[in-house]
């Protein structure tokens, strides 16, 4: 199975949210943060973190952009 390819310039929207505020260890210094399934433009979705997501920023079918991919994995940010 193919995962859906991310890098600068892919766009899309929030089709799905969620809050993280308790957080397991490796991501413990991050929480709160946003974690969301992106609608990429063009087709495929992607789970991803959000960028300074919170429950006041974040909102179905948001425009987000691609931020960044860490160790763990992709990071979009509200446009």
């Amino acid at each position: 199975m193919m995962g859906t390819a991310v890098r600068e310039g892919t766009t899309g929207k929030i089709i799905s949210f969620t809050v993280i505020n308790v957080a397991t260890p490796e991501f413990a210094d991050q929480a709160p943060y946003g974690l969301a399934i992106i609608q990429i433009n063009g087709g495929g979705r992607v789970l991803a973190r959000i960028q300074d997501g919170t429950a006041e920023s974040m909102t179905m079918d948001a425009a987000v952009t691609f931020d960044h991919t860490d160790d763990h994995g992709p990071v979009f940010r509200l446009m």
